[in-house]
C-alpha cells in the first residue's frame, strides 16, 4: 500500500526510481512522493543498508581537533579570545566587538552557515550539555570546542568504536534509542534523514531534552529548486541512505505530532548539491577521481563555476527555495 508514513495520505501519491550515485553503485530504489505533505520516502529500506556506509564514507574520516589560523597570524590565546567573542555574538549575546568580528574576521567562515545566517536565541552557555546525534567522527563537536563550548557529546551507531578526544569531547558508538540523560541542546546535522523511525526518534529526542530546551534538525528539503531541476540526479536524494526527504510542511507536521513547536527555520545550502548534481548528470560519482570532492584540479568545474554555485545557493537561501534548511524545535 502506497501510504505516506508521515501524514497517512493514500490518495494521489506517486512513485519515483532513484539510483545510488554517491558511491557509483547504480542500485535502484523506489521512493514515494506524498501528494499531500510532499515528503519523499523510500518504499523499502534495504536489509543490507549498512553496505552503503563503507569505512571510507565521508562522515567517518579522521577529524581534526584544532582550527588552524596560523597563516593569518592567529594562534594561541589571541585565536581563542576571538573565537569565543564570535561565539558569544552568534549565540545571542550583545556586543559591538562580536558584531564587528562577524562582518570582518576570517574566523567567522568556519562557523556553520545556519549559525552565521541568523543569530538564534537558544539560551546556550559555554558549559551547556550538548549532544550531536549522528556525528560521525565528531568534526563539528571539535570545532565547537574550539569556539569555547566545553560539555560536548556525540553518538553514531555506524562507528567502529567509541571515540574520546583529549580535549574532553566524547563520542559513543550508540543509537539514539539507547541514549540516556538530559541535555540542554540536541542537534542532528544531516542525520535525521537517515533514520527509519521518524516519529519515534523525535519522541525519544524530546525525552532527552531538559524543559524549555531546543532541538536543531538540519536536513535536505524536498520540493526545492534543485530537486525540480535535477530530478533523480538531485544529489541530496542520496538513495538509499536518505530514507526521508521532508518538505517544510511534512517536518512541521511530524514535529507537532512529537510535541515540538518549530520556532525558526534557516535555509543554509552552500552550493554543494549544485556541483554534485551536475557531476551525476555527467556520470561522475562523488568518489570518482574526476569528482570535485576528490581532486578539484581534475574536476569538470573551474573556480568561477564553484563560486557561481555558491552565489546561487545564497540567493535561493534568501528566498527560502534552496534544498537545505535548519529547523529549530522547542520542546
Amino acid at each position: 500500500m502506497n501510504k505516506c508514513r508521515v501524514c497517512g495520505n493514500e490518495s494521489g501519491n506517486s512513485i519515483h526510481v532513484a539510483k545510488e550515485l554517491q558511491l557509483g553503485l547504480g542500485d535502484e530504489f523506489q521512493y514515494l512522493e506524498c501528494s499531500k505533505c510532499g515528503c519523499l520516502q523510500i518504499l523499502e529500506i534495504p536489509a543490507d543498508l549498512w553496505r552503503y556506509y563503507p569505512k571510507h564514507y565521508y562522515s567517518y574520516r579522521s577529524a581534526s581537533a584544532t582550527l588552524d589560523y596560523s597563516k593569518s597570524g592567529l594562534t594561541g590565546f589571541k585565536q581563542r579570545f576571538l573565537l569565543h567573542a564570535l561565539t558569544n555574538y552568534y549565540f545571542g549575546k550583545k556586543g559591538f566587538f562580536g558584531k564587528w568580528l562577524a562582518g570582518r574576521s576570517i574566523l567567522s567562515r568556519d562557523f556553520p552557515l545556519w549559525v552565521r545566517r541568523q543569530r538564534l536565541s537558544l539560551d546556550l552557555r559555554k558549559d551547556s550539555l550538548i549532544l550531536d546525534v549522528g556525528c560521525g567522527k565528531g568534526q563539528l563537536l571539535l570545532d565547537m570546542h574550539a569556539y569555547g563550548f566545553t560539555n560536548l557529546r556525540g553518538i553514531d551507531p555506524f562507528l567502529d568504536a567509541d571515540v574520546f578526544y583529549d580535549n574532553g569531547v566524547k563520542i559513543y558508538k550508540k543509537a539514539v534509542e539507547n541514549m540516556e540523560g538530559k541535555f540542554d541542546f540536541i542537534m542532528l546535522n544531516h542525520s535525521f534523514e537517515h533514520m527509519p523511525n521518524q516519529l519515534e526518534t523525535l519522541l525519544k529526542l524530546r525525552s532527552l531534552l531538559k524543559p524549555k530546551s531546543y532541538l536543531l534538525i538540519r536536513i535536505p528539503i524536498a520540493g526545492s529548486y534543485y530537486q525540480r531541476r535535477y530530478g533523480s540526479n538531485w544529489a541530496a536524494l542520496d538513495a538509499p541512505r536518505h530514507l526521508y526527504l521532508h518538505t517544510r510542511e511534512s517536518l512541521n507536521l511530524l514535529a507537532t505530532q512529537a510535541g515540538f513547536v518549530v520556532s525558526e527555520v534557516v535555509f543554509d545550502s552552500d552550493g554543494f548539491t549544485h556541483w554534485a548534481s551536475e557531476q551525476y548528470v555527467a556520470g561522475i560519482s562523488f568518489e570518482d577521481p574526476r569528482s570535485y570532492s576528490v581532486n578539484p584540479n581534475n574536476s569538470i568545474f573551474k573556480k568561477d563555476d564553484i563560486d557561481g554555485f555558491a552565489e546561487l545557493a545564497a540567493q535561493l537561501n534568501d528566498k527560502g527555495e534552496s534544498d537545505c534548511a535548519a529547523f529549530v524545535l522547542r520542546a
